[in-house]
């Protein structure tokens, strides 16, 4: 897949996009055009998603500075929205900090700002006990944490986006497979064969992102009262290498069912319409996804 801009986008007119490299060829071409823009739309193209996590990794990778930082943070009502995702974290962390398992946070910050204020001298003794854990300072502690947090938030972040588009993907793969089984269709010696790939790669990338998630649960799971900061950083390092894959695979997945339900509203379409989708636009891109996927970090 290959990253546009989009121009304009009218009711009725569809949408007007252009490759990066033809943008100087519609507008006024200006020095700063030329020489700052340019470059740096380049490199922001050359990323495999925009959501906030990949555009901080992206950007930062690209040299391009971020005046201000809160513009690639989550909101707050989407923090709120993955409360349930950072109870994994916060529970047995708060659980061991300061025996309580009936705090909820829904930001790393929040997280932060308890510890920040903790002054029992049993809840500092275990802070303290956790710095050293960590090689880190008591007052450096909060912000490792919460540093920490936003990782860890990134998965429930993913995890949220493949619940919500799911059902999609099976909605699709039973709209592929219709076209399929009607029989001139799916015996046509290069149209069937690319039906049936297609709607078993949508199927396989599902299945694996899903497994995925799976042994997060089973690898990202800490015991605060015997960490160290080799486990630590361990697990912090096994979520970052697989942030940029499931940004790509999601991305990837959601361009394509996004795009399949705006050309079949409802899902509907002959037979031979799906066929011609299928052979021009929806299989385009998938084995690189399926690349992607099967080249994303191991569990082991």
């Amino acid at each position: 897949m290959e990253t546009r801009i989009e121009l304009y986008r009218e009711a009725g007119m569809g949408s007007g996009q252009v490759a990066i490299d033809e943008l100087p060829d519609f507008m006024s071409t200006t020095d700063d055009l030329l020489h700052h823009d340019m470059p740096m739309l380049v490199s922001v193209g050359e990323m495999e998603s925009f959501d906030p996590y990949s555009l901080r990794r992206g950007l930062r990778a690209a040299g391009i500075e971020i005046a201000n930082l809160e513009a690639f943070m989550l909101s707050d009502a989407k923090k709120r929205e993955l409360q349930p995702h950072m109870r994994n974290l916060t529970r047995p962390l708060l659980q061991y900090v300061f025996s309580a398992s009936n705090i909820e946070l829904s930001d790393p910050e929040m997280l932060r700002d308890r510890l920040l204020n903790a002054n029992s001298s049993t809840v500092l003794q275990r802070i303290n006990g956790l710095a050293s854990a960590l090689e880190t300072s008591r007052e450096d502690l909060p912000d490792l944490l919460e540093d920490y947090g936003d990782v860890f938030l990134s998965l429930g972040f993913y995890k949220q986006y493949l619940a919500e588009i799911g059902p999609r993907i099976a909605l699709l793969r039973d709209w592929v497979k219709e076209a399929y089984q009607v029989p001139h269709i799916g015996k046509d010696p290069m149209t069937g064969p690319a039906l049936l790939k297609t709607e078993r790669i949508l199927g396989a990338l599902h299945q694996s992102l899903k497994r995925r998630f799976s042994n997060f649960e089973n690898k990202t799971d800490i015991r605060w009262e015997r960490v160290t900061v080799g486990t630590f950083n361990q697990v912090r390092a096994l979520i970052a290498d697989h942030q940029a894959s499931l940004a790509a695979v999601l991305c990837g997945l959601t361009v394509k069912v996004s795009e399949w339900e705006a050309r079949f509203p409802g899902g509907g379409g002959s037979f031979e319409r799906r066929a011609d989708f299928v052979l021009s636009d929806l299989r385009s891109g998938l084995d690189r996804m399926t690349a992607i996927e099967r080249e994303a970090s191991t569990f082991e």
